[in-house]
């Protein structure tokens, strides 16, 4: 039998080595490292990472097809079908999670004598009579935003069907001209209305569409049809050369302090998972993606800080959020997960929180509501400027405000650890902290 690698705790087992007694676990897969020869991460039931000789992980199922069997083969074949073997996906873009999601629902496809790979084929291949652009649809997404498993690949495919299908869903792919994207642009770029759900029930409304919304509309139109054009349904892509009209201009809002403390109140009154969420994303300054990613292991034992794996980080490199008092009190009182790694998530953890258009536009009713007044339009990303504007205002050191933020330093300083200016980093989101709160601690003394 094979032993347990001692060097498998830092993610280095032998070339040969395929055995591991114990499920994968988040903090595991990433001290995984190529080896120079591909070997394979047992997880459960068949699923297993799969790291090639240069560092590439892929996602693979071994199953049995139920009732495939021959006569010449083993008992358990006849019986379970022979042993077959699938990619579900690649890691990091897919996470452990979503993998044992996908496994499961191959599995169950086997056990009912379904091969799981021969329906995912199914599904993306075209009916009978012209390929809709309905199809195309289907196929783009299984065929290239899963099937590579693009970052933005859930996203694209809501815009795709919130967008497109209502317009062309029907329409055969080789019918569709210049002339109709523009209509298609025409249409989106103009906001419309749409209900919400808040805090008390239905009746609240925002807006859907917008010049940032036909962006990208048009930028992933033209990449679907050019996957038209690979796939042999049509000869050309009609939108080749169509410019950008609503190319987004550089933004500077920065929101007054009456401002950020009505963003602060209107938060509170928005329950689990995005009051919270906003308002860790007002306290530390961090992107929205970091912690909508949020895992409860990038956590330190006493909760004091974040730490983002490079991976996870627009700049490649790690990055450590020291957590203000208030911060810490509001991660504190998160929701235990019981069904995955994430902190902000809608079904208990397994995957994280999604819908940011819909809860920003709850906020910013409620926002009004707290200002007793309109509010100039902003967006989540303006609250990052603000912070760093105020530090500023407040006496905090440039370079320090960009370490808060997460910029590459440049020179000397860029070339320090992780933990670089952490104690000056804690003390400026700790100062910026009781800024915000200034108007509830005068309350309270």
């Amino acid at each position: 039998m094979l032993q347990q690698p001692a060097t498998f705790a830092a993610g280095l087992p032998p070339a040969t080595q395929t055995y591991h007694p114990m499920p994968l676990t988040d903090t595991k897969l990433r001290t995984v490292r190529a080896t120079g020869v591909r070997y394979d991460l047992p997880d459960r039931q068949g699923l297993a990472l799969r790291v090639g000789a240069s560092g590439s992980m892929t996602w693979t199922l071994t199953y049995r097809v139920a009732g495939t069997g021959t006569a010449g083969e083993g008992r358990v074949a006849r019986l379970a079908g022979t042993k077959q073997r699938m990619n579900l996906g690649e890691y990091p873009a897919m996470g452990l999670a979503e993998a044992r999601t996908r496994a499961l629902a191959a599995r169950e496809l086997a056990r009912a004598g379904t091969d799981p790979a021969e329906a995912r084929r199914a599904a993306t291949a075209p009916a009978d009579g012209p390929p809709t652009v309905a199809d195309l649809v289907e196929r783009y997404a299984e065929g290239h935003l899963h099937a590579r498993n693009l970052r933005a690949g859930p996203n694209v495919e809501r815009l795709l069907r919130r967008h497109v299908l209502p317009a062309w869903g029907a329409r055969p792919v080789a019918e569709v001209a210049r002339a109709d994207l523009m209509v298609l642009l025409d249409a989106v770029r103009a906001p419309t209305a749409v209900e919400l759900a808040g805090p008390k029930g239905r009746g609240f409304h925002g807006m859907r569409g917008g010049p940032g919304a036909a962006t990208e509309v048009r930028k992933w139109v033209r990449a679907m049809f050019q996957y038209a054009v690979e796939a042999g349904l049509r000869p050309d892509n009609p939108f080749d050369g169509v410019r950008n009209r609503d190319k987004s201009q550089s933004r500077d809002r920065v929101l007054a302090m009456d401002e950020i403390r009505a963003v602060w109140r209107a938060a509170g009154a928005m329950p689990y998972p995005w009051g919270p969420w906003y308002r860790l994303l007002l306290l530390t300054g961090d992107r929205r993606g970091e912690w909508a990613a949020a895992c409860w292991d990038w956590l330190d034992d006493g909760w004091s800080r974040l730490e983002i794996p490079a991976d996870k980080y627009k700049t490649g490199r790690s990055q450590v959020v020291p957590l203000s008092a208030v911060a810490r009190r509001i991660v504190a009182g998160l929701p235990a997960p019981v069904m995955g790694p994430y902190l902000f998530s809608s079904d208990g953890g397994a995957t994280p929180i999604a819908g940011f258009s819909n809860a920003k536009a709850t906020l910013d009713i409620l926002t009004e509501r707290a200002l007793g007044a309109p509010m100039m339009p902003w967006v989540t990303h303006d609250l990052r400027r603000s912070m760093a504007t105020h530090m500023e205002r407040l006496g905090v050191a440039p370079h320090v405000i960009e370490a808060c933020l997460g910029h590459a330093l440049k020179g000397v300083a860029g070339t320090y650890r992780r933990y670089s200016y952490l104690a000056e980093k804690s003390r400026a989101l700790q100062l910026w902290a009781d800024e915000v709160l200034a108007d509830e601690i005068r309350a309270a003394a």
